[in-house]
């Protein structure tokens, strides 16, 4: 459980940084470790941001 908050944390701190590749690769290896924490919501959440905000980065 350790691990997995120190994941979060991590890709809490990304996402203000807006460095989406690290937040989404965090909140997936924590996730993989435990797929009942938040951090499945805190992904679902900046995927739903980027997909709104970065339209053209999905859509060449």
């Amino acid at each position: 459980m350790e691990q997995v908050s120190q994941l979060i944390e991590q890709g809490k701190k990304a996402f203000a940084c807006q460095d989406w590749k690290t937040c989404l690769d965090s909140y997936a290896k924590a996730i993989e470790l435990d797929p009942e924490c938040e951090a499945v919501e805190l992904r679902k959440m900046a995927m739903r941001i980027i997909e709104y905000y970065c339209k053209d980065r999905f859509n060449p």
